[in-house]
């Protein structure tokens, strides 16, 4: 059994807080859909920065509210919490809700993330810019389409070369990032180590895969993407000169964007990258 992509909402690019930009992307993710809001029986938000530097209460719970999602005591249940795994939490999330479904917990569910800074004057570290994205899931009907093998590897000895703090040095505090030279160095080589393992799990050849759907994370990061997987420079999504960082969301932006193209078309085979503090590259397959 797999899992299938029912519907995807993005918010980009448009003003607002992470409140704001994950209500657009989860409206525009439900509208799409042929879901009502109370079919949702897990959400699970991935987003690392929030309005006022929100730590708890879980930022799902928010989320949920606003997109009046079985928000009710009596009658039909959402289990909705926040995970968090750097830039590639969404993709995470996005496993969460897959394994759920496969397992028979719920039968809809929805991954969403977004990203802000709600300082007034910016650190000139920030350089990740406000989205979101929301994606619903439910079982697919045909047995080869939908999500296939997931993948995640971790170096903790580069724990330090990428993290982030709110520093207390003015009121209310201010996002500051801190990036050590060679970050895309590592993410290049757990993108071979990552692609490399989606392929044997789901017994493929590299030209076997469509299309390569990444974190968009620089021009030249993107450009390198190629050679690092063993592909041709043409499947590999490249949306840097309109997209720029987005961190958790920026997959999944890509990701709209190639449909609306119409480049998911049935029979496709899609690898999904994606990179973060940790340090931290995961992937998925996902077969349209």
């Amino acid at each position: 059994m797999r899992v299938r992509l029912e519907s995807l909402g993005v918010s980009w690019p448009r003003r607002g807080g992470s409140l704001k930009h994950a209500t657009r992307a989860g409206r525009a993710c439900l509208e799409g859909s042929h879901h009502a809001p109370h079919d949702v029986g897990l959400l699970v938000n991935a987003g690392v920065y929030r309005d006022r530097h929100y730590a708890e209460p879980a930022f799902a719970c928010f989320i949920q509210e606003k997109l009046g999602i079985n928000v009710e005591f009596q009658g039909r249940q959402t289990l909705s919490f926040d995970l968090q795994n750097g830039g590639c939490g969404l993709l995470s999330a996005v496993h969460v809700v897959e394994t759920m479904i496969r397992a028979g917990t719920v039968r809809v569910g929805m991954a969403i993330a977004s990203e802000a800074n709600a300082d007034r004057r910016p650190d000139p570290s920030w350089q990740i810019q406000p989205s979101g994205a929301a994606l619903l899931l439910e079982v697919s009907a045909h047995a080869e389409r939908g999500f296939g093998a997931f993948a995640f590897r971790t170096d903790d000895a580069e724990l330090e070369r990428y993290s982030s703090a709110v520093v207390l040095d003015r009121k209310h505090g201010r996002l500051v990032l801190r990036k050590g030279e060679g970050l895309e160095d590592i993410w290049l080589a757990q993108a071979r180590e990552v692609f490399a393992a989606l392929l044997e799990a789901e017994e493929l050849t590299a030209d076997q895969v469509d299309r390569v759907v990444p974190a968009q994370l620089s021009p030249g990061f993107v450009a390198a993407l190629p050679e690092a997987l063993g592909i041709d420079s043409a499947r590999v999504e490249d949306l840097t000169g309109e997209l720029g960082d987005t961190l958790t969301t920026s997959w999944a932006l890509a990701l709209c964007w190639a449909q609306e193209r119409g480049e998911l078309e049935e029979g496709r085979t899609i690898a999904i990258l994606a990179f973060g503090s940790g340090m931290t590259a995961g992937g998925a397959i996902y077969r349209c």
